[in-house]
């Protein structure tokens, strides 16, 4: 009859439409996995060169008590003058560090996320349902209704602006960091990332003037 062709119909443009929708949010989130993943390993290792800055070196601590002993040595008192005042990290090397944490925890976020989608379109796959069409037709729509209404695409759509976050805030800890040891090297990644960024916010720009425009992102 009429209503069980209806829901033949609506069978046919729900799996259409699902698929494509999966498929898309897979696809994005499987290239996100894979690019934190990278650049979460990257920023542990910068991380592990930066972070001796924020603790004493023992070798400097020998080298001021072999001196004090040598300056000394005529004078069998010691006067808290003599003595090396506390170690303290330079400012510097805090903030780039904090950035540096930042930027890890970010892109950690991001890849947690993805998989959390993944899941989360994992069950709403139709995939292996049996029964009559019109039940699954009212499950289907159910939960489409859920994914809406929670705005879960949406919700996986801002990942990837995460990770770019996460990316942008490695870049400022690094030049940040190489500041104070070099600035013809910090001024080099400054200018290279301020061109980078142009470039992003161009083609951000013309994909949302120009329906047109190949530089469309989600």
């Amino acid at each position: 009859g009429p209503i069980a062709e209806f829901w033949k119909r609506y069978d046919r443009l729900a799996d259409h439409h699902d698929q494509k929708m999966t498929d898309n949010l897979n696809g994005n989130l499987d290239v996100l996995l894979i690019f934190a993943a990278l650049f979460s390993a990257i920023n542990t290792t910068f991380i592990s060169l930066t972070m001796p800055s924020l603790s004493p070196d023992p070798s400097d601590k020998t080298n001021a008590l072999l001196e004090l002993l040598v300056l000394r040595a005529d004078n069998n008192s010691l006067t808290s003058a003599d003595l090396t005042p506390p170690f303290s990290p330079p400012g510097v090397s805090i903030g780039a560090n904090g950035i540096l944490y930042a930027s890890l925890c970010c892109s950690l976020l991001a890849a947690m996320g993805a998989m959390l989608g993944k899941e989360w379109l994992q069950s709403f796959d139709r995939s292996g349902q049996t029964g009559p069409l019109d039940e699954q037709g009212r499950l289907r729509q159910r939960k489409l209704n859920g994914v809406q209404e929670w705005r879960m695409e949406a919700i996986l759509l801002l990942l990837p602006n995460l990770l770019l976050f996460s990316v942008t805030l490695f870049f400022c800890g690094l030049a940040l960091y190489l500041f104070p040891i070099n600035r013809a090297i910090a001024a080099i990644v400054i200018i290279s990332v301020g061109l980078g960024v142009t470039v992003w916010c161009a083609t951000v720009v013309s994909g949302a003037i120009s329906q047109h425009c190949p530089y469309q992102s989600a």
